[in-house]
């Protein structure tokens, strides 16, 4: 069985790089692209995702492999949302990194863009990039599965929370998705929420809803090993990302030894 390729995308640490959502508190410090470089450096995970929205560019010299995010917060519903993925599978091209995450829309913003993915699809094919579409909350499973069918050579990246918030069970989800699956952003939340736009509050891997177990199992059980990326979304108040994300990466090791 293949190792358990483990990551961080950096919306872990959204605060920190100054995306303070509703209902969370603001933190003390601030975090830059240098700082969750070298977070990850020293939770010796082999991958950093970095969320475009936060890059500093140009980026710091790392060992560590890199994936970019696009998208955030409303992906191809935003007005120019093709260019700027375009523009930013470029730069990826020439960052070496072969994996870009994009966005259709969001919980505000729903949107299949079917033509817009074929153009970005066929220009990340020319530069030797996969795309994967991330289910952003705006999205069910059978849906992507739809626009996968639709748009040859697209990928996928899973989001354990955001199936829950589109009323999808994760696991089946994963399942469904599992052979397109490149990356998955591993979430495990809370169960009491109600707001659509912030989503459920995270916490520790097996301490919530998200059977993270299963849908873990869902990969090993077939023998694919996209990239496992701890990531955050809402913080409850007083929640520490570090030390949330660093109890994640533990989780995830202690579950690699043991199973394989």
């Amino acid at each position: 069985m293949r190792p358990l390729r483990i990551g961080i995308d950096s919306y872990s640490y959204h605060r920190l790089l100054g995306d303070v959502r509703p209902g969370e508190e603001a933190p003390a410090r601030r975090f830059d692209t240098r700082d969750v470089l070298e977070r990850a450096r020293e939770l010796g995970v082999d991958a950093v995702s970095l969320e475009t929205a936060f890059l500093d560019l140009p980026l710091p010299d790392t060992d560590l492999e890199v994936v970019l995010a696009w998208g955030h917060p409303h992906g191809l519903a935003s007005e120019g949302g093709l260019d700027d993925l375009l523009a930013w599978l470029d730069l990826a091209a020439n960052m070496r990194c072969g994996l870009v995450r994009c966005v259709a829309g969001s919980p505000r913003l729903r949107s299949r863009p079917v033509e817009g993915l074929r153009v970005a699809v066929a220009r990340a094919r020319e530069l030797g990039v996969t795309l994967a579409l991330e289910n952003h909350a705006d999205l069910r499973a059978a849906e992507i599965v739809d626009l996968l069918d639709c748009v040859e050579g697209l990928a996928v990246c899973f989001d354990t929370a955001n199936a829950l918030r589109v009323g999808d069970d994760p696991h089946d989800a994963a399942l469904l998705l599992a052979p397109r699956t490149r990356m998955v952003h591993l979430k495990d939340v809370a169960a009491d929420w109600n707001d659509p736009v912030a989503g459920p509050r995270s916490v520790p891997y097996g301490e919530g809803v998200v059977a993270v177990r299963d849908v873990l199992g869902v990969y090993r059980a077939v023998d694919l090993d996209p990239l496992i990326c701890v990531e955050l979304g809402q913080l409850a108040p007083g929640a520490d990302e570090l030390e949330l994300v660093e109890q994640c990466v533990a989780w995830l090791r202690h579950y690699a030894s043991s199973n394989g």
